[in-house]
């Protein structure tokens, strides 16, 4: 797998604050990532990015009773996870967004965000909507992130409060922008959450049938 640097940095940015995360090991950090099996396609894709300058592990995670399949994806302590680590994490290690990160911005990295975060469904039963569930960093990071992706890819988003958390949600006029932007992206295991919004927007919408439930992002090293 070839990969120029900037795209390296980019991929790694939004692999580590979206689901995944680096932690210290050592004298440097590493990347961890818990994450359902039936995404195995995301994990290997952030598995073959990692290996291109240093090394995984993969493994699985015993779960129990009637809980689906996780995998742990590891890497070796490196010092590109350091400098992620230093950029992306307060000293009491809360997350932030950064702002060389959200100059990285693309429709990629977008589909990143949606793939890991993101929640589409009817509003009503009708109305078609995505939310970006950015629950995990504050007001002002969200309002970035917003002015990020309306800056490179003119979709507007609204930052909305629930209870002490903030989110995004994406305005009506550019659900099929936003759709446009990211599918191309969208990795199979995650296209039921385009799907579900088909029945409101004439049925153009063309991905692979999956069911899966939502799960919140697990920011801890596995």
């Amino acid at each position: 797998m070839s990969i120029n640097e900037k795209q390296l940095s980019k991929l790694l940015y939004y692999f580590s604050s979206f689901d995944g995360g680096v932690y210290p090991s050592g004298k440097e950090a590493r990347y961890a990532i818990n994450m359902r099996k039936e995404n195995m396609d995301y994990i290997q894709w952030i598995k073959q990015t990692i290996e291109t300058f240093t090394t995984t592990h993969l493994h699985n995670v015993i779960q129990r009773g009637n809980r689906k399949p996780l995998v742990c994806l590891t890497s070796k302590s490196h010092p590109k996870f350091s400098v992620i680590r230093e950029r992306l994490y307060t000293p009491e290690g809360k997350k932030i967004l950064d702002p060389h990160q959200l100059s990285l911005m693309d429709a990629e990295a977008l589909a990143i965000i949606f793939m890991t975060d993101g929640g589409t469904g009817l509003d009503k039963g009708k109305y078609p909507e995505i939310r970006l569930h950015t629950k995990g960093y504050s007001y002002f990071d969200n309002l970035a992130l917003s002015k990020a992706i309306y800056e490179i890819t003119g979709i507007h988003t609204t930052v909305l409060r629930h209870n002490q958390y903030f989110y995004l949600r994406i305005k009506t006029l550019d659900l099929q922008l936003f759709i446009k932007t990211v599918s191309p992206f969208v990795l199979p295991s995650f296209s039921y959450k385009l799907e579900r919004l088909a029945p409101a927007m004439g049925g153009d919408i063309i991905c692979a049938s999956q069911e899966c439930e939502e799960v919140e992002g697990n920011y801890q090293p596995c």
